[in-house]
């Protein structure tokens, strides 16, 4: 028989219901690895019963633009990260893997690796019960075209053709890889490839498609500007990370396929790069204009409020890791959807609860019963203070698979 856990006196944002939901009074009871009943004042004498005493259970929480090979001291040194010694480094990704589980995220996709099987290594170990951390849905190195950003092969694969990109995708599937981030635009960051910039092209994307598809696995790319974004819509990419300039032909391919396809804005790393956090790490006000941020924070704020009004999905995700986007503070994501984005509270926790269900094809994101026990709980209320979840303090515990997957001493000591 299954181990049975009867979470009590529990406040319950079940991240089922609209954008106004508020956290109920219910007991929550899990069988195994799932949510089998969550109503009040639940019977179940077999079960192991855990007293929360009033505090608030919700989804676990996900991130979709993860890079686990950025260690906790990261900068922006890629190729120092990319040249170090694999075993130490493997320790500074699993340091990462529990970062991220103890602040109560239990699924990530990652957004490419710096050393090639560094999301496969974490997955394994975590599989195996070695290391603490979130599912992942794994990355392999990124994926240039060869005239593009990242072209000249320093840091990501490179492809020419769309038969090249075919053998690309094919040969990371087959190592288990199942989100392959491809670059399909520049980024303003490194001048010489401004963030309007095209890359590949609509027989590249589609040919990558298909292969992923065939291994049972999905692209998402690296898109900028409109016309890059266009193109991952109407190509069959599942993920569009940024996506900062959105005219009416990239609002129109993403309304077409608004079912199946997911926008990751990245909203917090652009405002810290403008709020000149990152000033103290090389990134002064002059490289910042001439990045063209300013202008890109402001239309993607804009160009969330039109992804909302046409009824596209957002998945929170944020590129953390850098020292002014630290790892640990992924939450700020969410802040920012609240403060600048203009979202409700709930509104941006499904982004990253309720939205990563469908996005990864696993059974999360939701308490309800049928999906997998991966919860967070906390004291206080995130449905109107969503930066409850930025706090460590307030953060009682974590169940990943229907066990405890950390306790925070501060709380029980």
């Amino acid at each position: 028989m299954a181990e049975r856990t009867l979470l009590t006196n529990a406040r319950v944002l079940t991240c089922s219901a609209g954008p106004d939901e508020q956290p109920a009074g219910a007991d929550v009871l899990i069988e195994g690895d799932r949510v089998t009943r969550v109503a009040p004042r639940i019977e179940a004498d077999s079960a192991r019963t855990v007293d929360l005493r009033g505090a608030t259970v919700l989804p676990g929480l996900g991130d979709a633009h993860v890079h686990l090979s950025w260690p906790l001291d990261f900068v922006f040194d890629h190729a120092a990260v990319a040249a170090a010694d694999p075993g130490p480094h493997m320790l500074d990704v699993a340091a990462v893997t529990r970062t991220f589980l103890e602040s109560g995220y239990t699924c990530v996709i990652g957004a490419g690796t710096t050393q090639p099987l560094d999301d496969l290594h974490a997955k394994d170990a975590i599989d195996r019960g070695l290391v603490p951390g979130p599912r992942i849905v794994p990355s392999g190195p990124m994926i240039a075209e060869v005239d593009g950003l990242g072209g000249d092969g320093e840091m990501m694969e490179v492809a020419a053709t769309a038969e090249d990109l075919r053998e690309i995708v094919a040969r990371q599937c087959d190592l288990g890889v199942r989100a392959l981030k491809l670059f399909i635009s520049g980024d303003g960051v490194v001048p010489e490839f401004p963030s309007d910039d095209v890359y590949m092209n609509d027989e590249m994307l589609l040919a990558a498609v298909e292969e992923a598809d065939r291994h049972g696995a999905f692209l998402t790319v690296h898109a900028r500007g409109s016309a890059s974004v266009a193109m991952a819509a109407r190509t069959g990419v599942r993920i569009v990370h940024h996506a900062c300039f959105l005219d009416d032909e990239a609002i129109k391919a993403l309304e077409a396929r608004r079912d199946d396809i997911w926008v990751c804005p990245g909203l917090h790393y652009l405002y810290a790069m403008v709020s000149g956090h990152a000033e103290p790490y090389g990134m002064t006000p002059g490289r910042i204009e001439a990045a063209g941020y300013p202008l890109e924070l402001r239309s993607q704020i804009e160009g969330m409020r039109r992804l909302r009004e046409s009824g596209i999905k957002m998945l929170s995700g944020g590129d953390f890791g850098h020292q002014w986007t630290r790892h640990g503070t992924y939450a700020a994501e969410l802040q920012r959807y609240v403060e600048l984005a203009g979202m409700s509270p709930v509104e941006a926790i499904h982004t990253a609860t309720r939205n990563m269900g469908p996005a990864t094809g696993l059974g999360i994101g939701q308490v309800r019963e049928g999906f997998l026990a991966d919860l967070l709980i906390v004291d206080g209320d995130p449905s109107t203070d969503v930066t409850v979840l930025l706090d460590p303090g307030r953060r009682r515990a974590v169940m990943k698979g229907g066990k405890f997957a950390y306790v925070n001493p501060e709380v029980y000591p």
